[in-house]
């Protein structure tokens, strides 16, 4: 169940901007703050994934046109994102995360690409951390980062901080695979929109500052079970039975080499250097994991009871 506000508008939306949320209020408010930058009829859809922290009753009082969807638990990434789309009736969808900010000439670049670029139907820019400093915008094509001269970029996938999609291209491909509860709907929605046909680039051109993984900052064991359990139903779509058996052996087998590895550097040092003794908890927690079978309620996914 999900409680929504729909502020009604009398403009139609150029640009729908989906934020999802999930105990970042200082985050989601900046982000919601800094899109009163941008020039060009929009809306803004803020989805709430069960937050504690009192982030949906704090910008219902602080932004009066704001849509917020406010789930009863927290439903993940896609499942929100999608939420978020359904109710959104702008030409073109902004997935952004809370902890992303725009600046005061990002969306008039970013118009300026679509009105010349007729052609795109999915489109990243460059993210920047808070210092200035260059952050990997792109999956795979990780060389694409400093010095890239040209306007429009072709590349495998994007990193979903910031990512328009044409909304007949959302709507094509159902949005975001529900599979995916947290990690790897960015990539896995990329790949399905260049099997579909869709026009999909990058541009240093346009700039947004990312507070880097202010949106999953308490990153604990869970969070690394919860990615992982993302690449293995990415493989299960994507391999052959007999390949995803072996790359689940081969996974297994890996988490059990380098427990034992990172165990006998952690000894000497007491478990005193987290270098080791960290990586000795991280791999021996996913080994542990395999050898129960993968079961649920080691990643970030609530357990439904029975």
């Amino acid at each position: 169940m999900s409680r929504s506000d729909s502020p009604v508008t009398g403009t139609h939306p150029r640009f729908s901007f989906v934020i999802i949320s999930y105990n970042t209020l200082p985050l989601t408010r900046a982000a919601v703050a800094s899109l009163g930058q941008c020039a060009f009829p929009h809306e803004v859809i803020v989805v709430d994934n069960h937050s504690t922290d009192g982030t949906a009753a704090a910008l219902r009082e602080e932004f009066a046109d704001l849509k917020i969807i406010e789930f009863e638990e927290n439903r993940g990434i896609s499942v929100a994102s999608n939420a978020g789309v359904k109710i959104a009736s702008g030409d073109w969808i902004i997935w952004m995360n809370s902890d992303v900010e725009i600046f005061a000439d990002t969306m008039t670049v970013v118009e300026d690409l679509l009105r010349r670029h007729p052609e795109l139907d999915v489109l990243g820019g460059q993210l920047v951390n808070p210092d200035g400093s260059l952050q990997t915008s792109v999956l795979m094509n990780y060389h694409l980062v400093r010095d890239e001269q040209r306007e429009l970029v072709e590349v495998s996938g994007l990193v979903g901080a910031f990512m328009l999609v044409r909304r007949e291209t959302w709507e094509k491909l159902n949005g975001m695979d529900e599979g995916l509860f947290f990690y790897g709907e960015d990539g896995d929605f990329c790949s399905r929109a260049i099997a579909a046909g869709a026009v999909l680039r990058w541009s240093p051109r346009f700039r947004t500052l990312h507070h880097r993984s202010g949106s999953s900052r308490k990153v604990n064991l869970r969070s690394v079970v919860e990615n992982l359990e993302s690449t293995h139903y990415i493989c299960r779509k994507n391999m052959f039975p007999e390949e995803y058996h072996a790359y689940i052996r081969r996974s297994r087998s890996r988490c059990f080499y380098r427990s034992i590895w990172y165990f006998s550097l952690s000894v000497p040092t007491l478990f005193l250097l987290p270098a080791f003794s960290g990586r000795f908890r991280k791999y021996f927690y996913l080994f542990r994991w395999y050898l129960l079978g993968c079961p649920p309620g080691w990643g970030l996914r609530p357990v439904k009871k029975t």
